[in-house]
């Protein structure tokens, strides 16, 4: 038996999705609900029941337990049995207390159960998640002796990682292995066929599997993965059986010796790699090539539309402004023409005099050295020569 965990926020959305399943088109696929203690089946008054023992514990978040109970094909159960295993599951882990639905599912190739539970208890407490999967397959070992089931083999013990749900619909639909299943057995005929490091990466290799080790720069090596096509994936990935540290317990192996074999595979593997990410990077690159240039035509369209009005407003203001000066009779707001060329003559005259005077905007370009140069009243050369020092050294005091 396999016990699969989920904890989540949505306690309706998961009753939702087993009451859809008792609702299947085929009869002998609908689910079946086994036993609850809910009060009534009626939609509302479930959320209402939710609502009220929310707020005996406001602060939890993640309140919904639900797990699948999977019995392997040789365990034909009534359902009094499954439901005899599933309510001491349920009971063992901690719902003893708890809001509970136990549905009974006949959609796949075995037989299964379907745990739902609040965590909040009806006394205010809260079931601890501390623990859980550890805790769940000692209870599960438990109940496959207490009612002669079929042992499965612990987690820890298996030499293979099993196949995920996903994996196992994706094999139904396709009639096809998956390509972790498929590398698995690759795998484990180049493992059975090496007796030493570099006969394993040649097998590897002729079933265009490219292994890629976690190498130091001392050369010690501290894990495995394997690229086959665009799949990679690391050895614990797969199982223990493909570990590094389970690998060379089966064949003969020396650092000093099969490092550069092991480098040399690395730069293949990595070389291999990067081909794929180039190939990929201009596939994708030429699919959106078409969707950007677009975009810069549309962006280019908006952004001319935008100078064009932008230039319009501009001009307008500056016709508004000349409107408004003129329209006032330029009295106070600029100086005139009489006074402006008084002003450059007086300019003009003093500068022949080796006068050093402050420039139009009123404030002394050269600092300093402007008022030393009035004071002494320096001539034209000596100012031509101070400013030659100042665009070379900056003002300095």
């Amino acid at each position: 038996m396999i016990a699969k965990q989920s904890i989540g926020k949505s306690f309706m959305g998961a009753l939702d999705y087993n009451l859809k399943k008792m609702e299947h088109q085929d009869p002998g696929k609908r689910a079946t609900l086994l036993e609850t203690n809910s009060q009534s089946m009626d939609r509302n008054q479930i959320q209402a029941e939710l609502a009220m023992m929310k707020q005996m514990n406001p602060r939890l978040q993640r309140n919904t337990w639900h797990t699948s109970l999977n019995f392997p094909k040789e365990d034909q159960l009534s359902d009094k049995k499954m439901l005899a295993n599933a309510r001491e599951y349920m009971t063992k882990m901690g719902f003893d207390n708890n809001l509970y639905f136990i549905f009974r599912h006949h959609d796949a190739g075995h037989s299964h159960a379907h745990i739902l539970a609040l965590r909040n208890r009806f006394d205010g407490s809260v079931v601890s998640d501390s623990n859980n999967y550890r805790r769940s397959e000692q209870i599960i070992r438990e109940l496959e002796k207490k009612y002669n089931l079929k042992e499965t083999q612990c987690s820890k013990k298996a030499m293979r990682r099993a196949s995920t749900k996903n994996e196992l619909e994706m094999i139904v639909r396709t009639g096809q292995p998956s390509t972790k299943l498929e590398l698995q057995d690759k795998v484990a005929l180049a493992l059975q066929h090496s007796r030493s490091v570099s006969e394993f990466i040649r097998n590897l290799e002729r079933q265009n599997i490219h292994p890629l080790f976690n190498q130091a720069s001392t050369g010690r090596v501290s894990g495995i993965s394997y690229s086959y096509g665009d799949f990679l994936i690391k050895g614990q990935k797969l199982g223990r059986q493909f570990t590094w540290g389970n690998i060379i317990k089966q064949m003969d192996y020396e650092k000093t010796r099969d490092c550069k074999e092991i480098s040399e595979a690395n730069d293949r593997t990595r070389s291999i790699l990067d081909t794929q990410g180039r190939a990929a990077g201009r596939r994708a690159s030429t699919t959106s090539r078409g969707n950007e240039a677009g975009a810069r035509r549309s962006q280019s369209a908006v952004h001319g539309e935008s100078k064009v009005n932008k230039n319009q407003h501009r001009r307008n203001g500056k016709n508004s402004r000349e409107s408004a000066y003129f329209a006032s009779g330029n009295s106070g707001s600029k100086k005139s023409d009489s006074a402006i060329q008084e002003s450059q003559g007086h300019r003009q005259l003093d500068f022949e005099n080796g006068i050093f005077r402050s420039d139009h905007r009123g404030g002394n370009q050269f600092g300093d050295v402007g008022r030393i140069l009035n004071e002494l009243g320096a001539g034209e050369e000596e100012i031509d020569k101070k400013r030659k020092v100042k665009r070379k050294y900056g003002n300095r005091r």
